[in-house]
């Protein structure tokens, strides 16, 4: 996954817009997912980049505005599940969804690295 701060709202400095780009492998290929329109609130966007520090089981969310974007990683005392879900709404249409769910055994490593890629996130608010 590799976010990109791209503005901030002049009206609301609490409003960011950002890209997302995803990637998930799989045995036969990849799916991938690129938008250039997501905002997330700096509030929410704080607390998920305390929340990562945190070594207590809980759940860690990071949700656009809309909810077309959720990254949500459930913390155990032994494991995480992290899901992804992304959908597009298609006037007239329906939606077009991509969802994935990773169960892991608790790895420091991964979730320091995570936690460090966020802290290093440029932060204009």
């Amino acid at each position: 996954m590799e976010l990109g701060l791209l503005e901030l709202d002049p009206n609301d400095q609490r409003s960011t817009r950002w890209s997302v780009r995803l990637g998930i492998k799989h045995s036969t290929g990849c799916f991938s997912y690129l938008a250039t329109d997501v905002w997330f609130d700096t509030d929410m966007w704080d607390e998920f980049r305390i929340d990562l520090s945190s070594k207590e089981p809980k759940t860690l969310k990071l949700l656009d505005m809309s909810e077309y974007f959720r990254f949500v990683i459930e913390r155990t005392a032994t494991c995480f599940e992290i899901t992804i879900q992304v959908h597009e709404p298609i006037i007239s249409q329906g939606t077009i969804c991509l969802e994935a769910h990773l169960m892991s055994d608790l790895d420091g490593p991964f979730l320091r690295n995570l936690g460090d890629a966020f802290a290093a996130c440029p932060k204009f608010w």
